[in-house]
């Protein structure tokens, strides 16, 4: 009977425990749409048309077909603590330079490593961090998503 109430003691107790643990968590900070795309302004704008159109002869040519161009960072980007948050940014960085350069095939589509490193510094910056992790690059992959379509549409097939 003893090791009953003592089990029953102990399974209190940890709930009590975790339950403390889970009324002080930290509420996020709200968001400030402003300050979320303030990193933007590292980059160039980019000017989107209201209806785009595909590239008259535009040559698609997929990302993952382009490993052989792919800068060194975006290789070191393959696993790490900052891994997904880098990619992230990659990912909006090669998606503007798409729709800068309208050129849909390799050249087009592998971006310069040296933009990832400013914005994220700016982010780490920004958000006092040292390390960024995928929740500091929602905006971003917000952002490189719609950019995203666009490119699609204007060369014609998958990015």
């Amino acid at each position: 009977m003893r090791k009953l109430q003592a089990k029953s003691f102990s399974a209190a107790l940890i709930l009590a425990t975790l339950l403390a643990g889970m009324t002080t968590a930290e509420a996020p900070a709200p968001v400030d749409l402003e300050q979320e795309e303030a990193f933007l302004d590292i980059l160039p704008k980019v000017d989107v048309p209201d209806d785009v159109q595909p590239i008259p002869g535009a040559v698609n040519e997929e990302f993952r077909n382009c490993e052989a161009q792919w800068p060194a960072g975006y290789e070191l980007a393959r696993s790490g603590p900052e891994a997904r948050a880098l990619r992230d940014i990659y990912g909006l960085i090669r998606t503007r330079n798409v729709i800068l350069s309208k050129d849909c095939t390799c050249n087009g589509k592998v971006a310069d490593w040296a933009d990832v490193d400013r914005v994220a510094e700016a982010l780490r910056e920004q958000n006092g961090v040292e390390r960024l992790s995928w929740l500091d690059t929602k905006g971003i992959v917000a952002k490189a998503d719609r950019l995203t379509a666009i490119a699609e549409t204007m060369c014609g097939g998958s990015f």
